[in-house]
Formats: C-alpha cells, sequence, structure tokens
C-alpha cells in the first residue's frame, strides 16, 4: 500500500478541508455583518430643530469642528470655501476611524443620518459654499438596536460554526463508521459460517480499511476450506474408528464362553472397548454439533412423556439407577422441537448426575410464559466449588478429583451445551440453596407451523 493511500492521511486531509470551509463560511459571515452602515434620511424633526441655528450667517460660519452647536450636537466637519481650494476640516478622532464616512456624506445632496458606533452622523447641512455635518451620542434605543445587530452577528457565526463542526463530525463518522460497521458484519458472518462476505466495494479501497476486508475475505475462504477438511475428516474417523471396534466387539463376545467371569482379560478388555466406543461416538457427536452438521427435524413433543421415558430407559438398562431417577410434575410444555436432539440434552446430564453422586436424581420443569421454560436437573450431592462452575461445559473437563468418577470422560456436559444452542436454548450450572447441582436447560416453546415456517424461509 502506497503512502498516499494511509486512511490516516485521508482522514487528515478530508478534517482540514471541512475545517476550512468552515472557517471560511464564519469569516465570510463577520464580513458580512461588518459591513458599514448606509445613510438614512434625514427625519423631518431633526431638520424642523436644527433649521432656526443654521439659518444664521454669522452661526454657521463660526462652526468648525469639535464645537458644540446645541444640546448634544457637535460639528464633525466642515468644507469652508477660500481663495484657492476648499478648505476641509475634519474632527481628528473621527477621521481616524471613520473617515472614508465622513467624506462620502458631505458629497451627498440631501441632509442624511449615518449611524457609527459612537453616534449619529447627521448632514450635509449647508449654508451658501459653506457645508458642515454634525454628530450627536447615540440614543438608548439606538444603541440596544446596535447591540441587538452585533449579538445576531455573533450568534450568527456562533451557529455556522456549530453546524459547521456538526457537519465534520456527520461526515468523518458517515466516511469512518459505516465501513467499519461492514466489517463488524463480516466477522459476524464469519462467525457464523459464511464463506461469502457482503462487502460491496470495500475490498476495492486502497487504505487499511481495504486491506483489512481483502484479508477478512482471506479469513473466510480459509475457514470454509478447514471446515470442509475437518468434516471429511470426521467422516473417514467415523468410519475407520467404528468398523473396528465393531469387529473387536463381535471377537470378543465369540471369546468368551458361558462363564463370563473366567477369563479376567477378556472381560476387562471388553469394558474398555465399550468405554472406547462411547468416547468416540461422545466426540464424533460434539464435532457434528460444533460444525453444525446436525439437521433439526422438529415435530410436537411432549417433555414430560419425554423424561418419564428417558427414567423409563434407564431403569430397563440398570435397576438401581433407574430407580434414582424421579420425574417431578409441573408446567411441563408440548413444544415443536426435535426430540432426539432434546433427548440427548437431558439424558447427558442425568448420566452425569447419577455418575457423580448416590442420592436421588430430581427432573422437573418450570414455564415462565408462553414462549420459554426451564428443565431442571438436580442431585443431591456436594455440589461444584463456585469457580468450577464456568468450566463443567469444557469439552474433557472433569471436576474437583474429590468427586466420585465411576465413569465418563468429561464430555457429557459439554455435548448438552452445543446440542441445547442447536435446538435455540442455552444450559447453565449453579449450586442449590438446599444442597447438590442444579443444571437448567433453558428452552424456547415454538409451535410447529412458526417451525416449518421459519425454516422455509432463506438464511
Amino acid at each position: 500500500m502506497r503512502w498516499y493511500h494511509s486512511l490516516t492521511l485521508r482522514l487528515l486531509l478530508l478534517f482540514w478541508a471541512l475545517l476550512f470551509a468552515v472557517a471560511s463560511s464564519g469569516f465570510l459571515l463577520a464580513i458580512w455583518y461588518s459591513q458599514p452602515e448606509t445613510p438614512e434620511p434625514l427625519s423631518a424633526e431633526i431638520s424642523n430643530s436644527l433649521s432656526p441655528i443654521l439659518s444664521d450667517p454669522s452661526i454657521f460660519s463660526s462652526l468648525t469642528p469639535g464645537r458644540i452647536l446645541a444640546g448634544n450636537y457637535r460639528v464633525a466637519a466642515a468644507v469652508t470655501p477660500e481663495e484657492g481650494p476648499t478648505r476641509l476640516q475634519l474632527e481628528p478622532n473621527l477621521a481616524n476611524t471613520h473617515r472614508r464616512e465622513l467624506l462620502s456624506l458631505l458629497d451627498t445632496q440631501q441632509p442624511q443620518q449615518l449611524r457609527l458606533p459612537n453616534g449619529m452622523l447627521l448632514g450635509p447641512f449647508g449654508f451658501e459654499a459653506q457645508r458642515i455635518l454634525l454628530i450627536r451620542p447615540l440614543t438608548e434605543e439606538e444603541r440596544e438596536q446596535q447591540q441587538i445587530s452585533a449579538k445576531q452577528a455573533e450568534d450568527a457565526q456562533t451557529l455556522v460554526l456549530l453546524f459547521g463542526s456538526l457537519l465534520i463530525a456527520v461526515l468523518l463518522g458517515f466516511w469512518l463508521v459505516r465501513p467499519l460497521k461492514k466489517l463488524i458484519g463480516a466477522t459476524r458472518e464469519i462467525a457464523a459460517g459464511a464463506d461469502k462476505l457482503h462487502l460491496k466495494r470495500l475490498p476495492k479501497r486502497n487504505d487499511e480499511l481495504g486491506e483489512l476486508a481483502r484479508a477478512l475475505e482471506t479469513a473466510a475462504h480459509d475457514l470454509k476450506v478447514s471446515r470442509d477438511a475437518q468434516r471429511r475428516l470426521l467422516s473417514d474417523v467415523s468410519h475407520e474408528l467404528r468398523s473396528p471396534l465393531a469387529r473387536m466387539q463381535v471377537a470378543l463376545m465369540l471369546s468368551q464362553d458361558d462363564d463370563a467371569d473366567a477369563n479376567p482379560h477378556l472381560v476387562q478388555m471388553s469394558r474398555d472397548v465399550d468405554r472406547l466406543g462411547t468416547i468416540i461416538e461422545r466426540i464424533l457427536s460434539l464435532s457434528r454439533l460444533e460444525n453444525g452438521l446436525v439437521k433439526l427435524h422438529p415435530e410436537p413433543v411432549n417433555t414430560y412423556e419425554l423424561a418419564q421415558t428417558l427414567a423409563a430407559d434407564l431403569t430397563y438398562v440398570d435397576e438401581q439407577q433407574g430407580k434414582r431417577v424421579l420425574v417431578l410434575k409441573g408446567e411441563w410444555p408440548v413444544t415443536a422441537t426435535d426430540d432426539e436432539l432434546l433427548r440427548l440434552v437431558i439424558e447427558n446430564l442425568v448420566r452425569n448426575a447419577l455418575q457423580y453422586t448416590d442420592g436421588i436424581i430430581e427432573l422437573s420443569c418450570v414455564r415462565h410464559d408462553n414462549d420459554n421454560c426451564t428443565i431442571l436437573v438436580r442431585d443431591h450431592g456436594d455440589g461444584v466449588p463456585e469457580a468450577q462452575l464456568e468450566q463443567l461445559f469444557e469439552p474433557f473437563y472433569r471436576g474437583d478429583p474429590s468427586r466420585n468418577h465411576k465413569a465418563g470422560v468429561g464430555l457429557g456436559m459439554a455435548l448438552s451445551l452445543r446440542a441445547a444452542n442447536v435446538l435455540g436454548g442455552s444450559v447453565t450450572a449453579r449450586n442449590h440453596p438446599d444442597g447438590g447441582l442444579e443444571v437448567s436447560i433453558n428452552l424456547p416453546i415454538q409451535h410447529l407451523q412458526e417451525t416449518e415456517q421459519e425454516q422455509q424461509e432463506p438464511a
């Protein structure tokens, strides 16, 4: 990437361009409001009040700049004809600050008034070839009007600067935040498993954002290739591992005679083969869930009957363990979900509790509203240290060694969590206030029509 494609340089140039535009607008606005006042016709009242004084030749000829005429009126400028060029006299203070206004007003034909910052300029008044300008202090009303005009100019400049700053922020935010939102959306698409990102023209940019967009596209493609390779590997592992295990189980069955306990080595080998098969099956199930290879088959499921069937199946396999599973009555809902996957969630949690405790395992359900319910699996053991509750759902994690580890490799609860996520729910664990570990399966309650409609909508 070349240096002139840098996002930092572009932001700096854009910022200075917008700042220059705002400053120029404020400067032009200040010039506009600072334009000199335009002369206005002199009121008849003032003309009538000054006419008696200015009509006396002796008084008029004696008027020089700075002289007080009457009341608050003072001579500001005078043009006196003499032999040779005409003599121009200006009051020194006014000549330093308002010479142009004085000369401009002396050239007018009719008497006018011009408001200055420090007084009201009146004139010209003439007698024969002599002309004079008068000035008086501003009245209270005129000062207020002058202050209002100055305040309006300041407010206008403030508004220009304020809206200009807002414009700079909006443009910079739009120019910078919009592509960042696209990149955030692309990151979420990658997390969801997409291999094609909706970045539009963003990867064609030559700055850092374009480089990041191209990197995300490459990452999405690489992850897709990795997922495909992982799925092929799972398929191969599933076939290559299950086949020899099945043959080993058959060979062990044929090797054993009627007295199953005659050869303890064969008995131990049989147990290890069964356990290895269970471990492989759970690893493959967990991998299929994490890679989205499990497809849901929603149908109306009576969760209470599902829990009772699960308890009955456990009793059939092991009567002593089955008697320890107690299904409590409650607000068990009928929901449209995958029967096998929901059974997988509950069965793994129940088997985990049976392996680590010796007491009763309670299954209950709490219905929060028409859309959500919680299935509770509680044992009456010693519980789990609070610091280890979050780690229970990590694959291959086994809790405190002081607990009774009769079997298992730490995949049951991890598998339940992934399966619950596929069903749109979640699994959490806590220590029950009355003792024991309580695992909550939070599930949405859906009707079959709603589920079918969601599946028909394009992803």
